[in-house]
Order: C-alpha cells, then sequence, then structure tokens
C-alpha cells in the first residue's frame, strides 16, 4: 500500500521479523526450515498456519489466509494499514513517517486523531470529577456495588457532575462545539453535556483508546433510561465494538499469555461487576444482537465462549439468537443459565464469584440449552405439553448435521416425552440440514483448473525459494492470470535463491485472494525428488498451455492472410512450436 516511503516499510520489516511478532501472540514450533502454529484466526485444534521466514510471510493451510507482518497485526489488532504500522514502528524504536495516501485518506485520519484527543481529555476530565469532593455520592453508589476504587481505576471510571462543565472545560481547551457533536459529547442548542449528572464508563477501543461513552444514573431518577450509551460516529460503531477487548489483549500482551475463554455479557456494567469479583475475562456486545463482526473479533482472542446474559425471557431469547453468529466463527459455545430474573452483576453480589463460576462450570452446549429451553416452556405432565415439547424439539434437532449427534440428542427427547426414538427419527426424517453459515472466503469456480494449480504450484515454489525451482524455468508470458505474471515479475527481479515473498502484500494489495490461493499451493512429498518431478511437471503444463494457445492463434491468423511470405512464416514458427510442444525437457520450451 502506498503511503510511506518504500525504504521506512523495507526497514520496518526487517527490523520486525515476522516470526518474532507472530510468537508474541501465538506458541510457534519449528519444523525444518519453517514454523507452525494453530491459526489465530480459525478455530483449530492442530497446527496449519506456516510461517516462512525466509520469505516473511505467513498462510494458513486451513482457512487460506495469507500475509506479511502487516497484514497480519491488522487482523490480530483489529486496525487498519497506518495504524498496523505505528504498532511496529513502535515496536522497532522507529520514527513513523508522514502517510502520504489519497487526501480523503489523511483528511480523515487526521480528523480521527482530533476527535481521539477530545475523547481522551474529556475522559480525564470525568475520571477526575469522580474523585473531587462532589463525587462523594457517586463513589458510595459504586461501593454499594462492589466496585472498589481500584476497580474504577482499571476501568477509567468517571462522573458527569452536571449539564454544563464538561462543555465549557472542553471548550476551554480550545476543543470547538462542532468537533463535541461529532463526538456524541453535546446535545441541544445550549451545548449541554450529552451525560449530563451521570457516571461515566469510557469505551475503548482494542488498542486501549476511548472511542465513546456510556452513561448511567446512579441517584434513582424517574422517568429517565438507566443507561446512556454514546451514538455511532467517526470513531465509533457499536456494530464493530466489543467492550472489554483491551483488557484482554493488555493481560495477553503483559503476561504472554490469554485466557483459554471468554465470558460474553450483555453489557459494561456487567464485565466491570464480575472484574470487581475477580473475574477478568469477560466482555459485552454494544447492541442487543451480536454481529459477525464482533464475534470474529472475539474468536481472534479464545476457542471457547460462555453466553451469559440475563436471567429473563428477554435474555434468554438474547442468548439463543447471539450463538449464531458466534458458531458461524466455529468457537466453541455454551451457555449459562441464570436463576430468573438476576443478571450477571446480580448473581455475583448475591452468589459470589464461586457461585456464578458455578453457573459457567454447569453452562450447557447451545443444543443442549435449546432442548432444555423446551423442556421448560411445556407441560410435560400432560399430552397436549409433552406433544408440543417434540415438535420444538425436534425442530431444535433438524439443524444439527450429525446423524451420531442427532441420534444422542434424540434419546434426551425420548426420555423427556415417552415418545420412541424410532417414531422421532421418523417424524425428522431425512430434512436437508442446512449447512451452518460459513464466514469463510469465496473459492472460484476455476479452483480445479490443471493449469491453474499448476500455475500456482510454480510461482510457490519459487516465491519459497525451493532449491529445484529457479526462474530460469520460466518465462513471464507463460502465466495467463495478470497477477501471476506480476508474482513472475517481481520473483525475476529478486537475487536468485533470496525471494522475500513477503514484498508481495505491499505490491499487490488489490490481489490478496490469488495470493492466498498461491501461497497455499505448496505440495510436501516425503521424497524430495518427487516435489521436484511434480515441479517439472508443472512448469511443462503452464509451458504447454501457452504453446498450444499460440498455435491456435496462429492457425487462425494463418486462415485470414493472403500474402504467401507471410503465410509460410507462420507455419515454420507453428512448426517450431509443434516441436518445443512434443518435448518434455524444460530448456525446449524456452
Amino acid at each position: 500500500m502506498a503511503g510511506f516511503p518504500e525504504r521506512f516499510i523495507e526497514e520496518l520489516k526487517y527490523k520486525c521479523d515476522i516470526v518474532s511478532v507472530i510468537s508474541q501472540y501465538v506458541p510457534l514450533v519449528k519444523k525444518g526450515g519453517k514454523y507452525f502454529c494453530c491459526c489465530p484466526f480459525h478455530n483449530e485444534k492442530t497446527a496449519s498456519m506456516c510461517v516462512n521466514t525466509d520469505g516473511q510471510y505467513y498462510h494458513c493451510f486451513g482457512c487460506g489466509v495469507s500475509g506479511d507482518v502487516i497484514t497480519f497485526i491488522m487482523e490480530m489488532e483489529s486496525v487498519g494499514y497506518v495504524d498496523a504500522v505505528k504498532i511496529l514502528a513502535d515496536k522497532a524504536g522507529l520514527a513513523l513517517p508522514e502517510y502520504k495516501g489519497d487526501a480523503d485518506y489523511k483528511k480523515k485520519k487526521d480528523k480521527q486523531q482530533v476527535l481521539k484527543e477530545l475523547m481522551r481529555d474529556a475522559a480525564k476530565y470525568y475520571y477526575a470529577n469522580l474523585r473531587r469532593d462532589e463525587g462523594r455520592e457517586a463513589r458510595e453508589y459504586l461501593a454499594s456495588r462492589g466496585i472498589s476504587e481500584e476497580v474504577c481505576n482499571k476501568f477509567g471510571i468517571g462522573l458527569s457532575l452536571d449539564y454544563d462543565r464538561m462543555p465549557a472545560y472542553m471548550r476551554r481547551k480550545n476543543y470547538s462545539v462542532e468537533n463535541l457533536r461529532e463526538c456524541g459529547l453535546v446535545v441541544g442548542e445550549r451545548v449541554s453535556d450529552a451525560f449530563g449528572g451521570r457516571i461515566i464508563v469510557p469505551i475503548m477501543n482494542g488498542m486501549g483508546d476511548v472511542i465513546a461513552f456510556g452513561g448511567r444514573i446512579y441517584h434513582g431518577e424517574k422517568d429517565v433510561a438507566k443507561y446512556k450509551n454514546s451514538t455511532n460516529t467517526l470513531l465509533f460503531d457499536k456494530s464493530r465494538c466489543v467492550y472489554g477487548v483491551n483488557f484482554v489483549k493488555k493481560e495477553k500482551r503483559q503476561n504472554n499469555t490469554g485466557f483459554k475463554s471468554l465470558i460474553l455479557v450483555e453489557g459494561y456494567m456487567d464485565v466491570i461487576s464480575l472484574a470487581a469479583a475477580g473475574i477478568n475475562n469477560a466482555v459485552a456486545g454494544m447492541g442487543t444482537a451480536l454481529t459477525p463482526y464482533q464475534a470474529r473479533e472475539i474468536r481472534r482472542l479464545v476457542d471457547t465462549v460462555y453466553v451469559c446474559y440475563d436471567g429473563d425471557a428477554a435474555g434468554r431469547k438474547a442468548a439463543i439468537r447471539n450463538v449464531e453468529p458466534l458458531l458461524a466463527e466455529g468457537l466453541e459455545v455454551r451457555v449459562v443459565s441464570l436463576a430468573d430474573g438476576l443478571d450477571p452483576d446480580d448473581t455475583v453480589r448475591k452468589e459470589g464469584a464461586e457461585g456464578f463460576l458455578a453457573r459457567v462450570n454447569a453452562a450447557l452446549p447451545v443444543v443442549e440449552y435449546k432442548l432444555k429451553l423446551c423442556e421448560d416452556a411445556y407441560d410435560l405432565a400432560t399430552a397436549n405439553g409433552r406433544a408440543k415439547y417434540v415438535t420444538a424439539a425436534l425442530k431444535v434437532l433438524s439443524g444439527v448435521q450429525s446423524a451420531a449427534e442427532r441420534e444422542v440428542y434424540l434419546g434426551i427427547v425420548s426420555s423427556k416425552s415417552g415418545v420412541s426414538v424410532g417414531s422421532l427419527n421418523s417424524t425428522l426424517g431425512d430434512a436437508k440440514v442446512q449447512p451452518a453459515v460459513r464466514a469463510e472466503r469465496a473459492v472460484p469456480a476455476d479452483k480445479d483448473a490443471k493449469s491453474l494449480r499448476a500455475a500456482r504450484l510454480v510461482l510457490n515454489a519459487l516465491c519459497s525459494n525451493c532449491d529445484y525451482a529457479s526462474v530460469s524455468d520460466v518465462k513471464t508470458e507463460w502465466f495467463s492470470l495478470p497477477a501471476h505474471r506480476r508474482i513472475a515479475e517481481f520473483v525475476k527481479s529478486q537475487p536468485e535463491g533470496k525471494v522475500v515473498a513477503g514484498k508481495l502484500f505491499d505490491l499487490m494489495p488489490d490481489e490478496k485472494e490469488e495470493l492466498n490461493r498461491v501461497f497455499g499451493a505448496e505440495v510436501n512429498f516425503d521424497d524430495r525428488a518427487k516435489e521436484k518431478t511434480y515441479y517439472t511437471d508443472c512448469v511443462l503444463v503452464i509451458a504447454d498451455e501457452y504453446i498450444s494457445a499460440r498455435i491456435d492463434e496462429l492457425t487462425a491468423r494463418y486462415k485470414e492472410v493472403a500474402d504467401a511470405a507471410e503465410r509460410h512464416a507462420i507455419l515454420v514458427e507453428i512448426r517450431g512450436l509443434q516441436t518445443k510442444l512434443k518435448s518434455k525437457n524444460i530448456s525446449d520450451k524456452l
């Protein structure tokens, strides 16, 4: 991507070796000249991601993703290109040069920086207010909920004293009313504090930047909303924000480890209350519906999620709805049951951390939880209740893909309803099970084309500096795809055997999908000689395809040409190409 000087990016990547950087996020195991790990971008039990230290790139043979060290940081930290470069520059101790991308992008980033500074200063103002004499009542309220000063400090909790002082303070710091409005901090013609008189909870992104605020009443006011949250702004998109992720990432960075599971709750006050009880692996969505982006953010951190929503009808309904995007990301999901009418905050205060964690440990897999809800919804002591239970339970089981798994659950339904497994299975029938929605890239229809597979493997071998592959074996024009020709041109421009293929992600930012396929085309044989033979066969495939296409082109041209000398020249070229086509020697094709 253009914008930073090429020499700066080269130095950055040199100092931020991809193996060193990735090992800070996931453990790597060396095998031969490469490193392997479980892919952090999808759920898996065995290592399928390969980190190529010579080429300075990674590729996952499970989900197909590839990238360089910058791409890896973009994905792991959920940031854009510029912010990823900044993170790496900080790691390397390099001064970040001015980004000279397109004018609109730079203008937007400059505006974002101003707004980030504004939000940071507003958070500091609110934070100081809570610790003033005027904040005593708010501090007492928080203490009554078990939220200590230490917890308040950790989460940056603050206080809005009234509707006027924050706007006046921010104006004195030279922030414009327009910027205050853009951040959702003020409302109305009087320019009043949008969170006036409330306890303030800063909402942060994964980088720890304050991007929004939440406000909670604490005087027991009537006829006002208990919570008030920022609306979407240039900094804040609630559909893409997971509250608490920055604290989980901080834990991982500081201790080079992370939580094996996360507890997903409905709101930020639940996260804070659980932290007050010593439970620090909770996060929350910023709306009633969990989005695929939020699920993907969670998947980057853990493999297992415990969904713990309020113990009422609305909470149970939200839990059922929100497990779907988590399952679609390949996460292991369990659902926690709370007592009727209690939320996580109520539960941990009433039952303590030990009681809450006992409920987490007793959480049910999604299908079992759904079946339990079906059981609780009907009176199984009556025939009508059992019939309705069976109908609802079979609807749940119709979405289970595994026949063996369905059989197990049918046994549970049978024991509850008194209906035989055979009858249940017959009723369930052979209805087609819809496959789980997966957040994976689309695979093009041409994936099985012999020549494409051959071209990708040849380029993979060249990019991987395989000792049996040489740029002198191929001609750039042999590759039919423009992306393949650009890769071949890049390889030919590099010193023989010293190709750093990770540079391609900067040179070809719009061809990432094809780069994924090229880097995933690696074929490993136990016998090195077999690898060389396979590589040679692939070179012959792409060469012969090019030669055949050229013969067809010349044949069509021959039919259109009237000049005898030109027709003779065409025939001579065709005969030469036919001779090349018959040969099984690469050098004869060149």
